[in-house]
């Protein structure tokens, strides 16, 4: 039986009573749900001027804005897919991923041009690109196009039909790997969690810090608030502190997403400034995604900026969040309740569900799960099993249903034939009052044995050195089973991060004269 007949695009952009309300905001211009919905079409026939069809990719690499979000729509509109390139990638790794996805036609921004013209002629799919500003080559104009386009009437696509292709954090110098979606998968997330959790509506005023190239931000930055009929507030420069402060200030936003690294920005640079607490009254929700957030990271922000941050978790493969605190269920350290309407089960390496506080692999199902990954078969089928997601995350689940993510399968390691799962020794190493941030990875000692070797970079007032070294240690042995202590600390001025805040943990490499000799003989 075939699908209904769904177009994403012509969904979020919602019936004509909205036409005179505002859908769209940056500082400086605004677009009303009918502007938006002009400039869509008009971009849709000009995609289709130039010969782009349903099922072809096009490349949008822009700043967060309004032009973004309608060369996005504008695409999907047509039935073609929508492959958002994240504004931070250099030019190789933008190269690598065109030639993936295959687009044939790309939307630039005039002041990311450059880089990519760098590599243009490497991409041998493109036939176009369409540049907003001035042209410096054999690129063509976008507002030129425009102004010869008929609008187009929005595609008819069926909901299973693909509408957007996601490469996430692919530009952090790992292989490129594409996520498909469909018309209906982004909209499954927005009815379960936007509207079901946090309760999204046309009232809301919605910023998102994440960027639209990722999942996480193309769904609460776009989709979420769009849905709803409210207004998506957007940044086109980067989330830092004076940024964010502004824009809170002028349009006083009350939903925000944004990851655990930008909070905790904000908390280290706006302390000494109690009017910052101020500013962000008029927030009724605050979402951490993107990366787990630490309890005492949430403590902090709730003592200083006097919001509470609902941690979340979500991943690529099924759009959005379907783990989540909420206003009235939240435990602290915790990924969250699963979401109404997904079902998550925590298995061993059998595929048998585990007992309560005990960890394993956490699989998923609902129906925003991804249409599988851009030409990697074989990874799809080893991913997407019976209508479940393997996500290859660890997570226990404690005995009121929370679950505690607890890192990356590939990412424990064995002590002493021990699993050990760096995430846990790194909420350990937060507590104590000298971390602000910290990483733990497995490393060789003299002898060959694997041991934990963590990153820690100081809270103010607290000075590096051999004797916080052995104090941190010490804290870890005492507050959890003894084998998984750090064997060495190396302080650090800050952690290896990807253009969206993630740890990028291949990066960590200890230092060899660092891994004497450990004892095998476990304390305790």
């Amino acid at each position: 039986m075939p699908s209904p007949r769904l177009n994403l695009a012509e969904v979020l952009l919602g019936p004509p009573m909205r036409s005179d309300q505002i859908a769209v905001r940056e500082p400086g211009r605004w677009w009303t749900y009918g502007e938006l919905s002009a400039r869509v079409a008009k971009i849709g026939g000009g995609l289709l001027s130039l010969g782009v069809r349903p099922g072809d990719r096009v490349a949008v690499l822009m700043p967060d804005g309004l032009d973004a979000v309608a060369s996005i729509l504008g695409t999907i509109w047509i039935g073609a897919i929508a492959t958002p390139l994240s504004e931070l990638c250099h030019p190789i790794d933008l190269r690598d991923l065109v030639k993936d996805s295959g687009a044939t036609v790309a939307l630039v921004h005039g002041g990311l041009e450059p880089g990519f013209d760098e590599v243009r002629r490497e991409m041998d799919s493109l036939r176009e690109v369409l540049v907003l500003g001035p042209a410096r080559g054999s690129e063509k104009v976008l507002e030129d196009l425009l102004v010869q386009a008929e609008p187009a009437r929005p595609a008819d696509t069926q909901a299973d039909d693909p509408a957007l292709l996601v490469y996430g954090t692919s530009c952090d110098g790992a292989a490129p790997r594409g996520v498909l979606h469909a018309h209906e998968a982004p909209l499954a997330s927005f009815r379960l969690y936007a509207q079901g959790v946090l309760a999204i509506s046309e009232n809301d005023r919605v910023f998102s810090a994440a960027k639209l190239a990722t999942p996480f931000g193309f769904g609460a930055g776009l989709v979420f608030p769009l849905a709803a009929g409210a207004q998506a507030i957007y940044l086109p420069l980067q989330p830092k502190t004076r940024n964010v402060l502004e824009l809170l200030r002028s349009f006083r936003p009350t939903v925000m997403f944004a990851s655990p690294s930008l909070y905790g920005q904000l908390v280290e640079d706006t302390e000494p400034n109690p009017p910052a607490a101020a500013l962000m009254s008029s927030l009724r929700a605050c979402v951490a995604g993107s990366e787990s957030l630490p309890a005492t990271l949430a403590s902090r922000v709730k003592d200083r900026l006097g919001v509470d941050v609902l941690a979340s978790y979500g991943l690529a493969e099924a759009f959005h969040s379907v783990l989540a605190n909420t206003p009235s269920a939240q435990r602290r350290g915790s990924s969250g309740l699963v979401v109404p309407g997904y079902r998550a089960r925590v298995v061993d390496e059998e595929g048998q569900e585990v007992r309560e506080n005990q960890i394993g692999t956490l699989e998923l199902a609902g129906p925003s799960l991804a249409l599988g990954y851009w030409n990697q078969k074989q990874e799809t089928e080893a991913t997407f099993r019976n209508q479940w997601l393997h996500t290859g995350d660890r997570f226990l689940v404690d005995q009121d249903g929370f679950l505690f993510h607890c890192g990356r399968a590939d990412e424990f390691f064995k002590v002493g034939g021990k699993w050990v799962s760096p995430i846990e020794v790194e909420r350990t190493l937060l507590l104590h009052e000298a971390v602000w941030e910290c990483a733990v990875v497995g490393a060789e000692d003299a002898d060959g044995l694997i041991k934990p070797y963590a990153y820690v970079v100081t809270n103010v007032g607290h000075e590096p050195g051999a004797e916080l070294e052995q104090e941190l240690i010490d804290f870890v042995k005492q507050a959890i089973a003894p084998y998984k202590y750090p064997r060495w600390i190396e302080f650090v001025d800050q952690l290896p991060k990807g253009p969206h805040g993630k740890v990028l943990r291949f990066k960590l490499m200890p230092k060899p004269g660092k891994r004497r000799r450990t004892s095998t003989t476990l304390p305790g």
